[in-house]
């Protein structure tokens, strides 16, 4: 059985869904998403910047309505030094951040997409094959053509690697989470936070149901040799950071630690014939910078411009698209090396060396 659509979305994130989104503006484009409806991983206490509200207004999306998330008033950085900085969004143009349920800031997109007319298939891609200007891409039983087809499925691009893109890797950070519950009534939820020591960062959010997520980022070779994957010595770790320390005084780690990758990375071909990687599975941000949803929604909407310009016959848009997005992660490289340079008073370990721009 074969089924026709015009454009394959290969993933459910916030990229993948706001690229469904703004194709469904366009009611004669029939979009499917594929959901691989995997048991949802750990979140990181994912703080969504200002930044992101204009786009959620350009997507017509509101994600606040139902009240399941909590204001973000701003990050606390000790960083460069032993003081205490606050980086409060106040003054931001559009007002405070948010500290997100992931699953349902995920659901509620998920929800207008298909109000929209996107259709939801449960599953995976397995084989995918270019024929006659179109591709067939198997799930189960099913072989579904489409026009496009679009991988926002996360950093392991599956769609992108298995057409021949390869990821250039700029480092090997890592995340190793945890999330504790705790009875600390005067814990400054509000405040995201980051603490540098020798050998990596600390991130700390207080989750909108009162749980605390604390994240140890580091090298994985780093991590290796600390055993950041048992409980000890990533508590020991955590706990030598004297601001996290405060916040999770007297908590319960109720799960984790958890390792995941958080590397900045990109794929060397972000785009093709009949194909492009959108989100993550484009490029992909170290946490630090604090705009990985904000950027997930941007490059979604980018990329379904290009899209609507390719299917009208402007042969150029996905090359277009691609130096756009590559144009982004290049200004977010000089960014994160800026930002990483501030911190000195560890320069000469390997985490902060790797890290100079000098090298």
């Amino acid at each position: 059985m074969t089924e026709r659509r015009d454009v394959i979305v290969a993933g459910a994130g916030p990229a993948g869904l706001a690229l469904a989104l703004e194709l469904c503006r366009a009611p004669t484009l029939s979009v499917a998403i594929v959901d691989s409806a995997r048991p949802p991983r750990m979140r990181l206490g994912e703080t969504l910047s200002p930044d992101a509200r204009p786009m959620l207004a350009h997507l017509g999306v509101d994600a606040f309505a139902a009240g399941d998330h909590a204001p973000c008033q701003g990050v606390i950085a000790v960083w460069g030094s032993d003081d205490t900085h606050y980086n409060d969004f106040l003054y931001h143009p559009t007002g405070h951040g948010w500290r997100l349920d992931r699953e349902r800031f995920d659901a509620t997109l998920a929800a207008e997409a298909r109000r929209r007319g996107a259709i939801r298939i449960e599953g995976r891609i397995g084989s995918v094959v270019r024929q006659n200007d179109e591709w067939q891409a198997t799930i189960g039983e099913v072989t579904t053509s489409a026009r496009v087809i679009a991988d926002a499925a996360g950093r392991q691009s599956p769609i992108a690697r298995r057409l021949g893109a390869k990821r250039v890797v700029a480092d090997s950070l890592v995340g190793i989470a945890g999330v504790f519950k705790s009875t600390n009534a005067r814990v400054e939820e509000r405040w995201a936070l980051i603490e540098a020591r020798r050998d990596g960062w600390g991130y700390s959010a207080v989750l909108p149901d009162g749980r605390i997520a604390v994240v140890a980022m580091t090298d994985s070779d780093l991590a290796h040799a600390e055993r950041l994957h048992e409980a000890d010595p990533w508590r020991a770790w955590i706990e030598s950071l004297p601001r996290i320390r405060e916040r999770i005084a007297g908590a319960t780690l109720v799960e984790g630690p958890a390792v995941a990758s958080s590397s900045s990375d990109r794929l060397d071909h972000i785009a093709g014939d009949g194909w492009l990687a959108v989100g993550d599975a484009a490029t992909a941000f170290d946490p630090l910078s604090f705009h990985g949803i904000s950027k997930a929604l941007r490059s979604g909407i980018r990329a379904a411009k290009a899209i609507r310009e390719w299917l009208q016959g402007e042969t150029r848009a996905f090359e277009a698209y691609a130096d756009a997005e590559a144009a982004t992660y290049a200004a977010y490289l000089s960014a994160r090396r800026d930002y990483y340079t501030m911190e000195r008073r560890w320069r000469e370990e390997p985490f902060w060396k790797r890290r100079s721009p000098t090298l």
